[in-house]
């Protein structure tokens, strides 16, 4: 599933959580936010997508059948660089968290708060 939209600052969001409600929820909602989302439903269809889908920006669960979501970022990074990563997740141990970061990505606590979704997609760190 994918949502086209073109505003000036939009990018290439692939979203992964084996969630489908909740990952369509967050491609409609960056869809509105005017960027190109695609939703994959594991780790494994994400990296495949990867390579159709160039994204500049991955907003991945951090509990995944397979690998988790930090790994998926680690194997982002082999794939693209530079881009854009954020791994939610209901989990907010430390343990969790700190796994996120050492991966490069942002952290963002489920339920998912879309307004900072919404900033961290748009304004990514340097």
């Amino acid at each position: 599933m994918g949502h086209l939209a073109g505003t000036v600052g939009a990018r290439r969001v692939l979203i992964v959580d084996d969630n489908v409600g909740l990952a369509e929820n967050i491609a409609e909602i960056l869809g509105i936010d005017g960027h190109f989302t695609v939703v994959a439903t594991s780790a494994e269809e994400a990296l495949a997508m990867a390579l159709a889908s160039d994204p500049e920006v991955l907003v991945t669960d951090y509990r995944l059948p397979g690998i988790n979501g930090a790994d998926l970022v680690r194997q982002f990074r082999k794939l693209r660089t530079p881009f854009c990563a954020v791994v939610i997740s209901a989990y907010t141990d430390e343990r969790t968290m700190r796994e996120a970061k050492d991966a490069g990505a942002e952290f963002v606590a489920k339920p998912v708060d879309f307004r900072l979704l919404s900033r961290l997609v748009r304004e990514p760190a340097a």
